[in-house]
């Protein structure tokens, strides 16, 4: 028996993690429609433009795409090296603009994946200022809420944590309005090309005994397994999780003192 082919938006798939994705994808048979600000020769059935700084932007897309997707992998974010305003418009606004307008957008079933980062961790302990922030829905009230923060709090951690936290709180509600699910993955740093922007911003000291620990840093190879399953109809019964893919990295920081064998 023939199977459907599944209708996948993947955001981000000019390079790295999404351009992994979208080519896992389509090796699949499934009809998936890349999406990045610049050209790209990913492999796809389509692809698309989308500058996610302009809410405009954004919206064209989504006017252009149609209906009937039955997958959302949103992975496009900038580094920490950006302006702040670009990584809070891009990494928060600009997933959750393309989020709640794909969700109308998508068949019963579905499922929404939006790659945050370890870099998140912490989000349990921000809830007031990361509320603020969700509050937010304009580039323009975006800025203003970073322009009152402390400058020294790194903005690329904070928009981590938004997408985080804002993906928990959509969780239920798309479920039981349009029966998609919302999933965050975070992975550990990765061997992309934006993995020295992350160096920068994050400490290569921290990346270096990350990759010593564990003999290596992760690859797209690592990442897109847990994306694909979270697209899934095996993961139908997993909404509103946030699965860490970094080696264990961020247990071994917060679990206490490892169990000796």
């Amino acid at each position: 028996m023939q199977v459907e082919k599944r209708r996948i938006v993947v955001v981000g798939a000019g390079s790295g993690i999404g351009a992994a994705v979208a080519a896992h994808f389509h090796d699949n048979g499934d009809h998936v429609l890349a999406v990045d600000l610049r050209p790209n020769d990913t492999p796809a059935a389509a692809h698309a433009q989308c500058d996610l700084r302009d809410p405009q932007s954004i919206a064209g897309l989504l006017d252009d795409i149609g209906a009937d997707w039955d997958v959302l992998a949103h992975v496009a974010g900038v580094p920490g090296t950006a302006p702040a305003d670009d990584v809070l418009t891009v990494n928060y606004l600009g997933m959750r603009k393309m989020v709640e307008g794909m969700l109308p957008r998508m068949r019963r079933g579905g499922s929404v994946v939006a790659v945050a980062s370890i870099a998140g961790i912490g989000w349990e302990q921000r809830l007031d200022e990361l509320s603020e922030l969700l509050a937010a829905t304009d580039p323009e009230a975006v800025a203003a809420w970073q322009s009152r923060q402390d400058p020294s709090y790194p903005v690329y951690t904070t928009s981590k944590q938004a997408v985080i936290l804002y993906a928990k709180r959509l969780a239920g509600t798309a479920l039981s309005r349009y029966g998609v699910r919302v999933n965050t993955v975070s992975p550990g740093p990765v061997e992309t090309p934006i993995l020295a922007d992350f160096e920068q911003t994050m400490g290569k000291e921290i990346l270096d005994m990350l990759r010593d620990t564990y003999g290596r840093h992760g690859t797209v190879d690592d990442i897109v397994p847990v994306i694909a399953f979270l697209a899934s109809d095996a993961a139908q019964w997993i909404n509103g999780q946030d699965v860490h893919v970094d080696s264990g990295f961020v247990t071994s920081m917060t679990a206490g003192t490892p169990i000796a064998l």
